[in-house]
């Protein structure tokens, strides 16, 4: 799979490509790019939102209970939201000065994200429409696509805000993840 395509179009300030993750096409520009977070939300025809960043490794600065999440989950399907720190975007920040991790065990997402640092992640469909299963279903136009095929339908990650320890979103693995909440709050 040529990934050169989409690596140089993320080099590009307002780049947005198409690639494959474990749960579904996702559509993204670089994290630290604000003309990337908002041409994907104009792409999607959604309100002005942040998207999750997806990263290579655990960061440094994450602490507590969110490190301890990461460390048994991660790479995987569980977002974490988190106290932001400044070197991404402010399209990429939620309202409350947070943002949401993850880090994607896919190859195609590890090798982006090496090439050009972290990139943002959101279904790539329109807002209020289905997640896409095969680059052909896109019904507009990105920078690059790395078609990986069809991909089965599947659940979304599991978001978890490891400031409060509450589950904002219902996903993959989100019973052991009730587990392990469980057990960070009896271990306070």
């Amino acid at each position: 799979m040529n990934l050169g395509p989409a690596i140089e179009a993320l080099k590009v300030p307002g780049g947005v490509v198409l690639y494959p993750t474990e749960t579904m096409y996702g559509l993204g520009g670089r994290a630290e790019d604000a003309s990337a977070c908002a041409r994907v939300n104009r792409l999607k025809g959604s309100p002005e939102k942040p998207q999750i960043v997806l990263v290579d490794s655990i960061p440094e600065w994450m602490s507590g209970s969110a490190r301890q999440l990461a460390e048994a989950f991660w790479p995987g399907p569980l977002t974490l939201v988190v106290d932001a720190p400044p070197a991404f975007a402010t399209g990429a920040w939620n309202v409350d000065g947070s943002i949401a991790l993850r880090w994607s065990p896919h190859p195609v997402v590890g090798a982006l994200v090496h090439a050009v640092g972290p990139i943002t992640s959101t279904s790539a469909n329109r807002h209020g429409h289905p997640p896409i299963c095969s680059p052909r279903e896109l019904t507009f136009s990105v920078d690059a696509v790395v078609d990986a095929g069809h991909l089965p339908l599947s659940e979304p990650s599991t978001m978890v805000d490891a400031r409060s320890g509450q589950i904002l979103r219902d996903g993959v693995r989100v019973e052991e993840i009730r587990v392990a909440l469980a057990d960070l709050v009896a271990m306070a």
